[in-house]
This record gives structure tokens, sequence and C-alpha cells, in this order.
């Protein structure tokens, strides 16, 4: 059997993506292979198919992105080569290591002071902002360190 065109289209944020995934699926005869968060706010979307149906697909995708994100990037690969073969597994998807620590702090709400020492910076303050109660507020969180978030948030949350 050949292989299958893959085609991606990179947005700076969730919304972009989303909007290209519809548009791509409703466009042509793809497969949705998925979305991955890259960082910094690009999101990704892959899917596959033969190569018109990727490549009309992938236009779709971006004219309707860039109605309401802005198109960072896309790519249509007409048929991977044996060397790429290593980084798609046998479904066709890319292989995306899980992230390290939940993607929403209260996805995994800390059960002891000691799993606040293990959360990041960002996902202090996403908890601080998040939790009833912390006295900090709007920048202050934005500009509070770890000392101070850690503090707070044991205050609030009853630990020593």
């Amino acid at each position: 059997m050949p292989q299958a065109a893959v085609g991606f289209i990179e947005t700076r944020g969730l919304i972009g993506a989303i909007e290209a995934a519809d548009a791509a699926a409703k466009a042509a005869g793809v497969e949705l292979l998925g979305f991955h968060q890259v960082g910094g706010g690009l999101v990704t979307v892959r899917f596959r198919g033969n190569v018109a149906a990727v490549q009309t697909a992938v236009q779709a995708a971006i004219e309707a992105a860039a109605r309401v994100a802005e198109v960072v990037s896309h790519l249509v690969i007409p048929a991977p080569a044996d060397e790429v073969a290593p980084l798609l597994n046998p479904a066709g998807r890319v292989a995306v290591p899980p992230p390290t620590e939940p993607l929403h702090p209260l996805d995994s709400p800390p059960r002891t002071p000691a799993d606040l020492d293990d959360l990041s910076v960002a996902r202090l303050r996403q908890l601080a902002r998040q939790t009833h109660g912390v006295s900090l507020k709007g920048r202050e969180v934005s500009r509070a360190g770890r000392e101070v978030l850690l503090v707070e948030l044991r205050r609030v949350l009853g630990a020593p």
C-alpha cells in the first residue's frame, strides 16, 4: 500500500488550530491525527490522506485559521521518507511524550505540602489564581516569586 501524505498546520493559539482542523476535515477526506501543543502558544494540527486530499485540506485549514489566529507554518509531505518513519508510530501519528506536569494544576491538586514544592512557578501561579482565599490578586500573582507563592498557598491550604 502506498504511504499516505501527511499534512501539518501550526497556529498561535488553540482556537486557530481547532478552526484549521474543522476546515481540513470538511474540505477533504483526511484523517485527523490530533493536536500537539508545541509551547509558547504554538499548536500543531496533523492529518493524513492521499496527496490531493491533504493538499486541499492544508489550503482550507490555512484560510480558516488565518481568520481567527496567526498561521505560523504549514507543510505537506507527499510520501514521508523511510528515514522519517521512526518519528511516526505505526498508526501514522507523531509520537509525543506525555507532559511531565498536568496541563492544568487542578487536574491533580496538591495533596501534601511536598506536592507544592514539586510544582513550577508557572503552575504555582495558576494554582494561586484558582484557589479561593488567596490574598494575592492579579499582577501580584504574576510578579510573585516561588517563596511568596508557596507561603500563601500553604496558608490557604492549611499546610504548615
